[in-house]
């Protein structure tokens, strides 16, 4: 099985020239839809320059990364890293969360991989209630394997999100905020 690992790292905050794609890295994801980031002529250098300043746009203060752990292994793979401006509401989350999961089920990774058991996150506070939105919402069905064994452990969290996915933390996040 696979469990998709979200947490953010700090970031520089600069913005970069990219030479391959001829336009500027290091905006957050969030906003920077909303110029074009090619640099077709230094008027195209000024317009970004101008939607930074006005705060239309942002430098990326940090940068959420979604690796992919198989179970069994010591290995992560990245599969997302997404600059952030940290100005991102769990509606927001909950699309990169739905966005991760639904291209890993789309290219046909669970039956190369293995399946998608768990979302872990840090418990940071967007990811968890965009996670517990979409990941504690479904009980285990009776008819389940596991439900036999996992309903006989009193205060198990017996909820999953579509396809038995389950939303875990990391534990040393969870005492910290003990």
């Amino acid at each position: 099985g696979v469990s998709l690992l979200i947490d953010e790292t700090a970031l520089e905050e600069a913005a970069i020239y990219m030479s391959d794609a001829n336009g500027v890295g290091g905006l957050c994801w969030l906003h920077s839809h909303v110029i074009d980031p090619s640099l077709h002529t230094y008027q195209s250098a000024l317009n970004i320059t101008h939607a930074l300043q006005e705060g239309h746009v942002h430098l990326a203060k940090e940068v959420t990364v979604v690796g992919l752990h198989l179970f069994g292994e010591d290995t992560v793979y990245p599969i997302l890293v997404a600059p952030t401006c940290k100005s991102e509401d769990a509606g927001d989350m909950e699309t990169v969360l739905t966005l991760v999961t639904n291209a890993y089920k789309d290219t046909g990774s669970p039956a190369i991989v293995g399946p998608l058991w768990s979302i872990a996150t840090d418990g940071d506070a967007l990811r968890c209630k965009a996670g517990h939105k979409l990941f504690v919402k479904n009980k285990i069905p009776i008819s389940s394997d596991l439900f036999g064994i996992l309903s006989n452990l009193p205060g198990l969290n017996m909820f999953t999100g579509n396809d038995m996915v389950t939303l875990d933390f990391d534990f040393k996040h969870v005492f910290k905020h003990k």
